[in-house]
């Protein structure tokens, strides 16, 4: 066979680029790409399919060109696959379905997987839709070995079947680097040095009522880590594909949480000498963090680690997750106090419009936030409006409660509130979205005054992606 591996289009009915990251949480961006998340589960389903199959296997980016659904169905039709695989998440979800109906009259002898959030959690409505095969859950291993079975419907994790063991990611290969380079997934929001987007570990025992990741791929709690010489190869790879390479972003669900895990990761770090060749930032916990665990985080060359807050508001927390310790704000405050007197830059992640907050609640964590900022505690920090993506706990309580109102778009809280929360209304919601948007607008132009360079606006290490902007469709891509 030939198998086409794909992200979907990458564009809104709206005509908005969409920062695309499935396994979490995709947004529009308006006219540009904020950010360029590297697709590392189709990535390393291409190595798998690549290494593991003796098909014809080959992954094009869509969405990083901005693809919309004229141009994703002639790519299609004109390579012809005999089977498409495509990770879908809910912002693009029938927009999708609308190009592979099309698809299918061009090209009969198609074949459809889909897989991805989306699908995992309506694979029903999927089949009706004309999708052939649905892969549910964490797919590397389920698709690659469906395609070794030569497509038998019976195999584990293809609907209807069962999801089979969460992956063990010390199987992965590296992820394809020949389709698709790591390199051109250069544009990361909130990174200071030249860094591409890499990861050490997988899944989160937190469960927050609103991941996808969690939720939908894992169902479960749990966390993976990979052996330190795979990390180690893997590093040295990226060292001799990018020589302009600076630094590497940990772009994990929890990379903090396993502090023994941690700890020698840092150690391995240090004693490899890549603590003085590379800079690194991570997403993670706060609450495993302590003075030995930072201190030997600082030394092995962490500069910032990137916590998810959500609200500072503990009652809040307690709504969103059960893990009690993420509520603890006290314990937030003394990692933030050595984080400041060690020098590693704080960046935290905020929502609004979560279970259990209200209109007060939300400002007060942003005054908070701005408050912090101001002494020195953190530099800066994201926002989003909490979206109740299909699949999730938020989801299922909102319909039930009746909280979710009709949007122009499939589930992208990007710039508006999906529900009417009790006692919160989504105007409300709206309201302090802009509230804080405007104090993160402010921070950043402070930090930026201040002299903090940030690489995602640098166009010479960003070239491949703003090339991408202003290309003329039907180019750059085949």
């Amino acid at each position: 066979m030939f198998i086409l591996v794909t992200t979907p289009v990458g564009r809104t009915e709206l005509g908005d680029q969409i920062d695309y990251f499935p396994s979490r949480w995709s947004g529009s961006s308006g006219k540009f790409k904020v950010t360029t998340f590297y697709p590392f589960n189709l990535s390393y389903l291409t190595a798998m399919l690549k290494r593991d199959t003796e098909h014809r296997v080959r992954m094009i980016d869509m969405n990083y060109y901005g693809v919309d659904s004229d141009e994703y169905r002639n790519i299609v039709t004109q390579l012809a696959p005999d089977l498409l695989i495509v990770e879908i998440d809910s912002i693009i979800y029938r927009k999708q379905l609308a190009i592979f109906k099309v698809l299918k009259q061009h090209l009969p002898q198609l074949k459809i997987l889909a897989c991805g959030p989306q699908p995992t959690a309506t694979p029903e409505d999927c089949l009706l839709q004309g999708v052939d095969y649905i892969a549910t859950g964490e797919f590397e291993h389920s698709i690659t070995h469906f395609i070794q079975s030569g497509l038998n419907v019976h195999s584990p994790g293809i609907y209807p079947n069962k999801q089979p063991n969460l992956v063990d990611i010390n199987t992965l290969p590296l992820p394809d680097d020949i389709d698709l380079k790591r390199r051109n997934y250069c544009r990361l929001y909130g990174s200071e040095y030249n860094e591409v987007e890499m990861w050490v570990t997988r899944g989160c025992p937190v469960m927050c009522n609103f991941c996808v990741v969690a939720n939908v791929y894992y169902a479960k709690p749990n966390h993976r880590v990979r052996d330190l010489d795979k990390v180690i190869a893997e590093i040295r790879y990226l060292q001799k594909t990018i020589p302009d390479l600076e630094g590497i972003f940990f772009n994990e669900e929890a990379h903090t949480i396993n502090r023994n895990y941690l700890r020698a990761l840092c150690q391995r770090l240090i004693d490899e000498g890549l603590n003085k060749e590379l800079k690194f930032n991570c997403m993670g916990n706060y609450d495993t963090l302590d003075t030995v665990t930072l201190t030997l985080m600082k030394q092995a060359g962490y500069y910032k680690i990137r916590i998810g807050l959500e609200s500072l508001d503990e009652s809040v927390m307690q709504h969103i997750s059960k893990y009690r310790s993420k509520s603890n704000y006290q314990r937030l405050l003394d990692v933030l106090h050595d984080c400041r007197e060690l020098g590693i830059k704080i960046y935290g992640t905020m929502s609004v419009g979560t279970v259990g907050a209200n209109y007060d609640s939300d400002i007060e964590s942003l005054n908070t936030i701005q408050k912090l900022h101001t002494e020195g505690y953190i530099q800066e920090f994201s926002l989003s409006i909490n979206t109740p993506l299909q699949g999730t706990p938020f989801f299922d309580k909102a319909k039930a409660e009746g909280w979710l109102i009709a949007t122009s778009s499939d589930y992208d809280g990007s710039y508006g509130s999906m529900v009417n929360l009790p006692n919160y209304s989504a105007e409300l919601i709206n309201k302090a979205f802009e509230y804080g948007s405007q104090i993160r607008a402010h921070i950043n132009q402070i930090n930026q005054e201040k002299g903090v360079h940030y690489s995602s606006y640098d166009r010479e290490w960003c070239a491949p992606v703003y090339a991408t902007s202003h290309r003329l469709i039907g180019t750059q891509i085949l």
